[in-house]
Formats: structure tokens, C-alpha cells, sequence
């Protein structure tokens, strides 16, 4: 039995919540990614405990709590400023939507832990004594750097379909291997995630890119399925070996925007990413980039930005290079992070390719984001609200921008005597 050498002087709330359970003649451990992160050496983000004690119980041990799926005996215990997830022992019935037990039983805290998806996530932890109760595994796959589902892997994917993007996430978080069994299960069952919601799929992979590297995650999605059971297109695209090795590359550059795979994968269906010489060659959007949008259910702002950059890139590249009046408008909008953080990987990916970044980049940190008090300087000078007010601002900006002239009273008047002149 393995033990952990425990230090609860910062926050002590899982140990007391465990001992309060106890005291009421309950038995209780914490239980899953908690025990994990901790022989890991790493900081859990949270604590969960598994106890004999029903939800009943749990609300009469504790002055405060919140019953959080009583149904599945979960409730969440609040413990000073912490909130720590207090599940009872239980056994599931059969998994009839891809996602929740029909109906679920007594159990002890061995049969608990077979119910849970991959061994390093099975273990118990005394937080008294610091021993780590093993009934599936766990401690001997996370010493060997594996990723293995308890039991049966098809069960388990069956039960619940996001269990194949866990499984994805889990391996590249911890650089863990998945054992042969596990993979080929996820293979066979892919398809299942097209069953999945797209909020569900849009956090796993907004997880995926946030604990470890998304090239590697990228390579699995492939691998197993996942890529063709959400988009068909996508998947035969990347198929061309040329596409595929193009994409770890940009994934692999430095990302300066969260999401970015949001714009990112769905780059293979532009008509200019067929080949590097291409990228300044106009194209539409592919009607299966706007599709993968809503199929994901991506914000109005992921939405924006991504259909930014899609139809924008080719202006980042024309050459000879357009004065800067004419690109304001790229570094300007607020999708404007997006499409930096798309250029970045492209200049990493392809160093042989002159890329407009630094240009742009430059571009964005001299101009003012915004013309407002031009518009009220024109007016007082005589320009009426309308047309010729945004004719005199474009002016007034592009003098600024291209001829170098300040943004003065004299410029004002200048270019509102040229726009009033009959």
C-alpha cells in the first residue's frame, strides 16, 4: 500500500470534511483526480470525497451543503471557503444515452471504484494516514506513465462517450501512453462522439489545449476517429499527409490567444492552404468552416474571430505591401489577437516564408485604436453628421497613417475644407 506524506497547513478543509464523516460513524476517503494530482506531485485543483454516508446523512453532518445531483448521490459540502464534492458509495445500472447510469445502487468503496473510467482515477486516499487504497490498478499504471481503462475499455466508453476525449486528454496531459486495449476500443467506438453535445466536445478540447500540448492531441483526435466522426471533410482533408504534417507544425508554434484551435483546424478547407506561396491568394469561406462553428457551438466572439481570420488572411499577405491606411482595419478589430496569434504559428511553422506579422504587429502598436474625437472635432469645424463626416475621418486617418502628419487642429481643418469645398 502506497502512502503520501500529506501537508494540510495551507488548506485543510478535505482532511476535516473526511474526519467530520468519520465522527459520524461514516466511512470516507478522497477519491479520484485529487489522489492522482497528489503521487503526481502536483497541486489538485480540487477534492472530492467518496463516502458510505447517503446524502441524508451528509446534509446532517454538515451545517452547510447543497444537494448537487442527489439522484446520484452527490452533494456538495461547503466547508469555510471550499466547496468539496461528497459522492456516495454506489453501483451504476446500464448507460442507455451515452452519458448517465439508468438507476443506481448500494456499495462498498471497492465495488465505487470500478464504476470509474481509467485506474489512475480509482484510487482512495486516507487523508488522515496518508495510504492510498488501490483496488484497480491505478498506482502501478501511474508509475508506468499508462493510460488504462478499469475493467472492460468498451464498457466504459459505452457508458459515457466523452470518456474517448478524457481519455485523449488525460494522455496528453500527463504524457502517459494509452495501453493497446484502451486505444483500440477508442477506435471502434470514434463514432460515438458525433452523439456528444458540442458544448460537451467544446470543453474537452478547450482542456485539451490548456493541460499539455495540442499538436499531440491533435495526432490522437486523428488517430482514433474523432476528427471523421465530427466532420467528415475535415478528416479526409487531413488524410493528405502534407495537411496533416502542416497542421502539427502550426499547432506546435506559440500560442498567443486561448481557443485558437477554434480557427485553427478548420484551416485545411481555405483555398489558400494547399501550399505556403498560396497564402496571399484570395478565397471564400468553405460552408464546412460555419458548419464545424455551430457544430461546436462556439461564442459570437470564437465565431467572429475565427471567421476573421479565414476571410481576412489573404489581405495580411498582398503584396507590394498596401500603405498602412489600408490595413488599419485588420489590426484594428478586435479579432485582431486572433489572427496575430494565426500568423505567429505560421511564421514558426514556415521560417523560410516572409511573414507580415512584425509588419502588422508594428502597425497595431503605433495607430490609435479608435477615431471618436475626430468625428466631434470634424462636426465642429462644419462637417454635417453622415457620409461626408466618414469621408473626412478616412481622410483625416490616412494622412495621419500614410503621410505622417499629427492628428492636429490643422489637420482638421485642412481635410474639413476639402470635403465642404462645393
Amino acid at each position: 500500500m502506497a502512502k503520501i506524506l500529506l501537508d494540510w497547513t495551507k488548506n485543510s478543509a478535505p482532511r476535516d470534511v473526511v474526519r467530520t464523516l468519520r465522527e459520524a460513524g461514516h466511512e470516507a476517503f478522497l477519491a479520484g483526480g485529487c489522489v492522482r494530482d497528489l503521487l503526481l506531485g502536483r497541486s489538485p485543483k480540487d477534492h472530492d470525497v467518496a463516502t458510505s454516508a447517503t446524502p441524508d446523512q451528509v446534509k446532517a453532518a454538515f451545517r452547510r451543503t447543497v444537494p448537487v445531483q442527489p439522484e446520484l448521490g452527490v452533494t456538495m459540502v461547503l466547508w469555510g471557503e471550499e466547496r468539496l464534492e461528497v459522492t456516495t458509495y454506489r453501483s451504476e445500472g446500464a448507460y442507455l444515452d451515452g452519458r448517465r447510469p439508468s438507476n443506481v445502487g448500494p456499495a462498498d468503496a471497492k465495488l465505487d471504484v470500478q464504476r470509474r473510467d481509467f485506474t489512475i482515477n480509482g484510487l482512495l486516499l486516507d487523508p488522515e494516514t496518508g495510504e492510498v487504497h488501490d483496488h484497480v490498478g491505478g498506482l502501478q499504471d501511474l508509475e508506468n506513465g499508462i493510460l488504462r481503462c478499469i475493467r472492460d475499455a468498451r464498457e466504459r466508453f459505452e457508458e459515457d462517450h466523452l470518456r474517448i476525449l478524457r481519455a485523449v486528454r488525460f494522455a496528453v496531459r500527463f504524457g502517459f501512453a494509452i495501453e493497446p486495449a484502451t486505444w483500440e476500443a477508442m477506435q471502434d467506438l470514434s463514432d460515438r462522439v458525433a452523439t456528444l453535445s458540442g458544448e460537451r466536445i467544446h470543453e474537452e478540447l478547450d482542456k485539451m489545449e490548456a493541460q499539455g500540448s495540442f499538436q499531440t492531441a491533435f495526432g490522437l483526435l486523428l488517430d482514433s476517429g474523432v476528427v471523421r466522426a465530427l466532420d467528415t471533410e475535415l478528416d479526409a482533408r487531413f488524410r493528405e499527409t502534407a495537411s496533416r504534417e502542416r497542421m502539427a507544425r502550426l499547432l506546435a508554434g506559440p500560442r498567443r490567444v486561448a481557443g485558437s484551435w477554434v480557427t485553427l483546424l478548420p484551416l485545411p478547407l481555405c483555398d489558400w492552404w494547399e501550399s505556403p506561396r498560396d497564402f496571399g491568394k484570395p478565397g471564400a469561406i468553405h460552408p464546412a468552416q460555419k458548419s464545424w462553428l455551430e457544430r461546436l457551438r462556439c461564442s459570437r466572439l470564437e465565431s467572429e474571430a475565427s471567421l476573421f481570420v479565414w476571410s481576412r488572411w489573404p489581405l495580411c499577405w498582398e503584396s507590394p505591401v498596401p500603405p498602412p491606411s489600408r490595413q488599419a482595419a485588420l489590426v484594428r478589430d478586435r479579432s485582431w489577437p486572433a489572427m496575430a496569434d494565426a500568423l505567429g504559428r505560421f511564421a514558426a511553422a514556415f521560417p523560410d516564408h516572409d511573414s507580415p506579422l512584425d509588419h502588422l504587429a508594428h502597425l497595431a502598436d503605433r495607430i490609435p485604436k479608435s477615431l471618436p474625437a475626430l468625428g466631434v472635432e470634424f462636426q465642429a469645424a462644419g462637417v454635417p453628421k453622415g457620409p461626408r463626416l466618414g469621408d473626412a475621418i478616412r481622410e483625416a486617418d490616412r494622412l495621419h497613417l500614410d503621410e505622417g502628419l499629427p492628428l492636429d487642429a490643422d489637420l482638421v481643418s485642412r481635410v474639413a475644407k476639402t470635403i465642404l469645398a462645393p
